[in-house]
């Protein structure tokens, strides 16, 4: 695995931060998430797809910032997407 660069929401809240791979899956395998599962994650986010786990959000940061939105606002509401 390679580290790559990530954009992580907490569930429940609007905060987003920048993160990376390494930061992530030393959090996941610290909530006993098997070695199998973590490779998972790993490569969904590499496929560029939004990975919900553990109480966090995470998308890959592309160069051109597309998955910068990871909540999208619907009327009053957060939404995590």
């Amino acid at each position: 695995m390679q580290n790559i660069p990530l954009i992580a929401a907490l569930e429940g809240t609007q905060h987003k931060v920048n993160t990376d791979w390494f930061a992530i899956m030393a959090m996941l395998k610290s909530k006993e998430m098997s070695d199998e599962d973590v490779q998972n994650v790993y490569n969904e986010l590499c496929a560029g797809l939004r990975v919900t786990t553990r109480g966090v959000t995470l998308s890959k940061m592309n160069n051109n910032n597309n998955n910068e939105q990871i909540i999208k606002s619907s009327g009053d509401k957060d939404l995590f997407i």
